[in-house]
């Protein structure tokens, strides 16, 4: 894999870290490659039941480099084929079993099979807020800090955090602060709602790995899988088209290897030994 995006595995926790902390991780055309390929590994290795995404360095994303930017620029957006989501097939992204609109590189956390937490250990910038925004949970340095940009740019409220954000904060916060473009720091992010805690910097990374490995080791993985899935459609249902899948769903947990071993291991009082079925 790319130096430029590293993936390694322990104790049941895939980390993937952006490692460009010289350009403070903003996402260049090599890196996209490296991160996509990171991503699809995630997806795929059984050993890895929890994702932490980080960056390297004193910040996790600072969006796009300047190059890809400048070349932006230079052709108005024809350099680069960017597809609409959801309207082809992403080749970086075969075989991977999510909704096609998820498939890209900065929404593909919500395509991942097990959750995704966030390190954002620093700058968290316009595409690597759309990064972040799409973990399932957001733990920040208190040095960290977001910043969309985007009308600082000229740019709109890209892949789908206008739709996003409001879900997390409400549609007022989302107002202020996708059309303000400011910077929401640490402290201010956890009272919104976007950071679910706030720690120290130099304990960013151990306290996010804490909470991955206790997930790992006692949540089934099958639970994981389906949860996740239940609350991204969840925004789509009614509350009576949700109650109706989650009793599918329960029927079919009901039967499968994980709610045998998950009721066994609690009535022996020992760690449960989870396959994913």
């Amino acid at each position: 894999m790319s130096d430029l995006v590293t993936f390694g595995i322990d104790r049941g926790v895939g980390v993937i870290t952006l490692n460009s902390p010289d350009s403070l991780n903003a996402l260049s055309d090599d890196m996209h490659v490296a991160l996509n390929r990171a991503f699809v590994d995630a997806y795929r290795s059984e050993d890895a039941r929890v994702i932490v995404l980080t960056g390297a360095g004193r910040a996790f994303c600072a969006g796009a480099d300047l190059a890809r930017l400048t070349a932006l620029i230079e052709t108005r957006g024809a350099s680069y084929d960017i597809p609409r989501p959801g309207s082809q097939p992403v080749a970086a992204f075969a075989g991977i079993d999510a909704p096609p609109e998820l498939l890209t590189t900065y929404t593909f956390p919500l395509a991942m099979n097990k959750p995704v937490i966030a390190a954002v250990n620093g700058p968290c910038v316009g595409v690597g807020f759309v990064l972040a925004a799409c973990c399932d949970v957001r733990f920040l340095s208190d040095r960290a800090f977001f910043d969309s940009a985007f009308p600082q740019r000229g740019l709109v409220a890209e892949f789908g955090l206008a739709w996003l954000l409001p879900r997390l904060v409400g549609h007022g916060a989302a107002s202020d602060i996708l059309l303000s473009g400011r910077r929401v720091r640490a402290d201010e992010a956890q009272q919104l709602g976007l950071a679910n805690r706030v720690v120290p910097g130099d304990d960013l990374l151990d306290t996010a790995l804490d909470y991955a490995r206790a997930m790992a080791a006692s949540a089934a993985p099958s639970s994981l899988r389906v949860i996740r899935r239940q609350l991204w459609r969840a925004h789509h249902q009614s509350y009576g088209d949700a109650t109706a899948e989650a009793w599918d769903l329960l029927m079919t947990a009901l039967a499968g290897d994980d709610f045998i071993e998950g009721v066994n291991s609690f009535l022996e009082k020992r760690p449960a030994n989870f396959t994913g079925r």
